[in-house]
């Protein structure tokens, strides 16, 4: 039964995480107003449950999060300021 489990919160987790990433696209890209507000209360409430479903994982050990060293955060730090110098923005594909 703990298998069963685990196979169904990880299911949900990446279909919260997907949802999320839709959601973020659709309400950053929508014209009318009282749309993207309704996009935003969904985008809300999916990142809140992926939020939930994330700790409940990692509390019961099915999801292990790497801890960074010290070099791999300042490479990311590096990487990014390097990126805000030459304007770089990331863009979301189409």
């Amino acid at each position: 039964m703990d298998f069963l489990e685990r196979e169904m919160a990880q299911d949900m987790l990446l279909m919260e995480k997907q949802l999320t990433q839709s959601y973020t696209t659709a309400e950053t890209e929508c014209a009318n107003e009282g749309l993207r507000k309704t996009l935003h209360r969904l985008h809300e409430d999916t990142e809140s449950m992926h939020a939930r479903l994330f700790h409940a994982m990692h509390q019961r050990g099915w999801y292990q999060t790497p801890v960074a060293g010290q070099q791999a955060i300042e490479t990311a730090i590096l990487s990014w300021e390097q990126k805000e110098l030459r304007g770089e923005r990331r863009e979301t594909p189409r």
